[in-house]
């Protein structure tokens, strides 16, 4: 993702935060294999103790969407 150059968004479920999210930093931090997508993480608004998604929008794409996808059974 980081490579290919896409845009990749928080979004609070409730309090509706949006913010940018660095991939170089979370490849540092966490290892370049990590990956957004069915992941949430803690809202970064102070006193907010809700969850984000992650949202993305790839080269060509109109709008960000939700990083989430099926489990395989």
């Amino acid at each position: 993702m980081l490579r290919e150059r896409w845009d990749v968004i928080s979004r609070r479920r409730a309090c509706g935060l949006v913010m940018s999210v660095d991939l170089r930093l979370i490849a540092k931090v966490c290892g370049p294999r990590i990956s957004p997508w069915n992941r949430t993480a803690r809202c970064r608004r102070l006193g907010c103790p809700g969850i984000v998604d992650f949202q993305a929008k790839a080269p060509g794409m109109a709008s960000h969407e939700p990083l989430q996808t099926p489990w395989p059974e």
